[in-house]
């Protein structure tokens, strides 16, 4: 289908190896449809050092400065930080980044949930931003009533439920992110907040759920893991 604009994502670190030829590929793309039908956006660090109660800018600085000897000027810094960036930070990244000060844009911390982000992004006039450099014109403000209400089932759910997770990496965060997700939207669909209780299957009591029906007998050395799963099965069928 015929879109307006494309969104692409760069993973990783400025200078990663993984990523050159990614970058080379967006700075040919530039040139080729034309500088002005391409906004790009560098997503940034701000370290705040506690001790010292400051916002320090020179890795944000460094990074675009490797960005700019790989042929790619951001038009957009949005700096993630824990701290308000002040003025004078702000003129700094600007001025040593060479980017105007209202394209620099600091990001806090959300207060509850990812999801706050899109909100956070349009009180900031990102989309604004955007469509302006890449000249879309008077491009109508989003309607985002029915997001405003999603993140609020998200907050502030009227109902609970509890479902427990069995996997085998269930210690890394990320290895079932989708699921979570989907549990998390499937739960702010039905104003229902979820409380996700992590499993390891390896850790799961052994229910003698590996009996060979044909054989009649069980593995002399059941494998933890399989029977963590057929266990998890079992309690769910008995409930």
């Amino acid at each position: 289908p015929k879109t307006d604009v494309l969104i692409t994502e760069i993973g990783g670190t400025v200078g990663d190896m993984e990523g050159l030829l990614f970058i080379e590929a967006l700075r040919q793309f530039a040139l080729e449809v034309g500088k002005e039908n391409v906004c790009f956006i560098h997503v940034t660090l701000l370290p705040y050092i506690k001790a010292a109660g400051e916002v320090k800018t020179k890795p944000t600085q460094q990074s675009v400065a490797k960005l700019r000897e790989l042929g790619i000027q951001p038009d957009i810094i949005i700096c993630r930080t824990e701290a308000d960036l002040d003025e004078d930070n702000r003129r700094k990244i600007a001025m040593f980044c060479n980017v105007e000060r209202k394209n620099v844009v600091a990001f806090r911390d959300v207060a509850h949930t990812i999801y706050e982000c899109p909100l956070d992004l349009r009180r900031d006039k990102i989309d604004r931003l955007v469509v302006d450099k890449i000249g879309l014109g008077h491009t109508p403000s989003p309607a985002l009533e029915d997001w405003e209400r999603f993140v609020q089932r998200v907050i502030h759910p009227k109902n609970k439920v509890t479902i427990a997770v069995a996997g085998k990496y269930i210690e890394l965060q990320d290895a079932y992110k989708s699921i979570y997700e989907s549990l998390i939207h499937a739960g702010a669909h039905h104003d229902t907040k979820v409380h996700i209780v992590r499993v390891e299957a390896e850790a799961i009591e052994d229910h003698g759920a590996q009996f060979h029906p044909e054989f009649q007998s069980k593995p002399n050395h059941p494998h933890p893991l399989f029977a963590g799963f057929i266990a998890a099965a079992l309690e769910k069928s008995q409930r």
